[in-house]
């Protein structure tokens, strides 16, 4: 298995924050936010890792040149026009086999990580947060027999049973069936749309994507200087913080 990492975004939501560095290098602890997914992967074996880079990639480059890892780092130079799905397809052109999608916004407890790893459904299996209360802005799914009917930011709370985390795990059988259903996404919504709407595109077709829960286990999407800062003293005093790096 490999690992793509979607880093391209700007992250105009925290101000300052992201002014010369991309999100994925912002603290926590003592570490950048990525040195973490980084440490995970390696954990769990795998070692080939795709990074989509965009705003100041060269600087994402530079800090993670001190990894002992294979690391392809694909450029999205259209990251101010473009949205996710676009550095989901620029990356697909580049995995060999099955892989993992990982958003670099996301500080999550490494055994989120372990349960879809070790997951053995072969398709598309996503990570959801059953537990969380949510709102109207997170990627919200709706579950039937553990399988995952709908994804959207537009299904009301109350109509949905949990919330997407931005870790997926793309089975070597469902490869060719997502790269197939990116394009056919682009081709008719452009590329300023969320990569989730191409998990949509594969269910409406009738192909089934399972879900691997978090099990309440902490994690949090960072968008903005609050979301900065619940990471900080809030998510990660819950994080055991591996050495190293």
């Amino acid at each position: 298995m490999e690992a793509v990492i979607l880093a391209a975004g700007f992250g105009s939501r925290l101000g300052h924050h992201t002014r010369e560095i991309p999100k994925a290098l912002l603290k926590i602890g003592k570490k950048p936010l990525i040195y973490y997914t980084i440490n995970t992967l390696m954990k769990n074996g795998i070692e080939d890792v795709i990074i989509v880079t965009g705003h100041k990639g060269y600087v994402l480059k530079d800090y993670l040149s001190g990894f002992d890892m294979n690391f392809k780092f694909v450029h999205n130079s259209l990251y101010k026009r473009t949205n996710n799905i676009y550095s989901l397809y620029l990356a697909m052109d580049h995995v060999s086999s099955g892989f993992y999608i990982l958003n670099s916004d996301v500080l999550f407890h490494p055994e989120i990580f372990t349960y879809i790893h070790q997951n053995e459904d072969d398709s598309l299996v996503l990570s959801v947060d059953n537990v969380k209360k949510l709102g109207e802005e997170e990627m919200k799914v709706q579950i039937s027999d553990g399988v995952v009917k709908r994804i959207s930011k537009q299904i009301p709370p109350n109509k949905a049973d949990g919330e997407y985390i931005g870790i997926a795990k793309v089975h070597r059988n469902t490869v060719d069936d997502l790269k197939e259903h990116v394009t056919k996404v682009m081709d008719k919504k452009g590329r300023k749309v969320f990569y989730e709407e191409a998990f949509q595109s594969m269910m409406d077709s009738g192909h089934e994507v399972y879900c691997e829960f978090t099990r309440g286990l902490p994690w949090i999407e960072i968008d903005t200087p609050s979301d900065l800062m619940a990471a900080r003293y809030e998510i990660f005093p819950n994080i055991k913080a591996p050495e190293g790096q």
